[in-house]
C-alpha cells in the first residue's frame, strides 16, 4: 500500500481518542522505524492544517520546544531538523487535535510501544493481539496496535480489511477505528473492509454483537449476526443491510468474489490480491457492474481471461507485474 503511514495518520486524526491511546500513537511516531516516511506524512499534514491553530496553542508548542532545546520560530518557518521526531509529534497534536497535553510527563514517563503490521499486496496473515484476540489480515492492509492494552479500552487502527475474533472482556471493550467509523465489541467476530480507495466502508457482524458508530455523530447501529453497516464516504450516509457471510469471508479462504462491482473496483482488488499494477485508459470502463467468483487456485491469467470473455470490452497483456489493458473497438 502506497503511503500507508500517511493513511494511518489520517485515520487517527479523523477520530477522537483518550489520552492513553493518543500517547501510544505519539510514541509510535517518535519511534525511528520508517522515520523518513513518518516525517513526510507529518509534513503533509502540517501543510494541510497550517493556519488553523490559535495563538494559545502556539504558546504551548513553544514551551515544548524550549524543553527540548529547540527554537520554534514562526509557522511559516517550520522545518524538521534533528529534533524532528519530537517536534513533528508536537505539530501533529497541535494542528489536528487542537489540544496540547504533550507535556514534560510525556517525555519522562514510560510509554507503550505501538506495533505496526503491514501486509503487502499478494499476502494475507493471521495475528494474535496482546489480549489473545485473533486477526486475519487481508492484503494491502495496515494494522496498528499497542504491545499491551492498558486503560479502559482495547483500541486498534485499521487501514484495509481484516477479520477480528475478539477475546471476551466485558470490562474492556475492543474498538477498531478506521477512517471515521468505529466498531466496538466485547467478544465477537466481525469483518471490517475499509480500504482508502474504496467508496464505502463496510462492517459485517459474523457472530456476537457489535456497536458501529461514527466520529462527530451520536448515531450508531447495534448489529445482529449476518448484518452489516455500509458507509458511503462521499455522501457520509450509512445503512444496514443483510450480508452474505460466505462472500464477506471468501478472502479468508483465498477465494475472490465480486458482487455488483464496477471494473475499477475489481481491478483495485486484483492489484492487492496479485501484487500487480493495471495500466489502462480511464475511458476503458463505464459504471457497469459485474458479478464474478474465482476459486483460491485461480491465477491472474485465469481471472483476466474470464473477465475478458464476459465483458468483451478489452484485451490485455501481462508483462512481469504490470497488466496492460486496451479497449476493444
Amino acid at each position: 500500500m502506497k503511503n500507508y503511514i500517511q493513511k494511518i495518520i489520517n485515520v487517527f486524526t479523523a477520530s477522537g481518542h483518550s489520552e492513553n491511546v493518543t500517547k501510544e500513537v505519539h510514541q509510535w511516531l517518535l519511534d525511528e522505524e520508517h522515520a523518513d516516511e513518518k516525517e513526510a506524512a507529518l509534513n503533509a499534514l502540517w501543510k494541510e492544517t497550517e493556519g488553523k491553530v490559535d495563538s494559545g496553542t502556539w504558546t504551548s508548542l513553544e514551551n515544548v520546544y524550549s524543553k527540548i532545546g529547540v527554537s520554534a520560530g514562526t509557522k511559516k518557518q517550520y522545518r524538521l531538523f534533528p529534533w524532528k521526531y519530537v517536534a513533528a509529534v508536537a505539530v501533529f497534536v497541535v494542528t489536528v487535535s487542537g489540544t496540547f497535553w504533550l507535556t514534560r510527563n510525556a517525555f519522562n514517563e514510560e510509554t507503550i510501544a505501538m506495533i505496526e503490521q503491514y501486509i503487502p499486496d499478494g499476502k494475507t496473515r493471521e495475528l494474535e493481539l496482546p489480549d489473545g484476540s485473533r486477526v486475519h489480515v487481508n492484503s494491502g492492509t495496515l494494522l496498528l496496535y499497542p504491545d499491551a492494552f492498558k486503560g479502559d479500552t482495547r483500541t486498534v487502527y485499521l487501514v484495509g480489511e481484516a477479520d477480528f475474533k475478539v477475546k471476551k472482556n466485558p470490562n474492556k471493550p475492543f474498538i477498531v477505528r478506521s477512517a471515521n467509523m468505529s466498531v466496538t465489541a466485547l467478544g465477537t467476530e466481525f469483518n471490517v473492509a475499509a480500504y482508502p480507495e474504496a467508496p464505502e466502508i463496510v462492517a459485517t457482524l459474523i457472530q456476537g454483537k457489535v456497536k458501529v458508530g461514527y466520529e462527530q455523530s451520536d448515531n450508531f447501529y447495534i448489529l445482529n449476526p449476518g448484518q452489516q453497516v455500509i458507509y458511503n464516504r462521499k455522501t457520509a450516509q450509512s445503512k444496514i443491510a443483510d450480508a452474505n457471510l460466505e462472500d464477506v469471508t471468501a478472502w479468508q479462504r483465498g477465494q475472490i468474489v465480486f458482487r455488483g462491482s464496477t471494473m475499477e473496483e475489481i481491478l483495485q482488488t486484483l492489484e492487492r490480491r496479485f501484487d500487480i499494477t493495471f495500466q489502462y485508459s480511464t475511458s476503458l470502463f463505464t459504471n457497469d457492474k459485474y458479478n464474478f467468483s474465482f476459486s483460491a487456485n485461480a491465477d491472474i491469467e485465469e481471472v483476466m481471461e474470464v473477465m475478458k470473455e464476459v465483458t468483451g470490452k478489452f484485451t490485455y497483456k501481462i508483462d512481469k507485474n504490470i497488466c496492460y489493458m486496451k479497449i476493444v473497438r
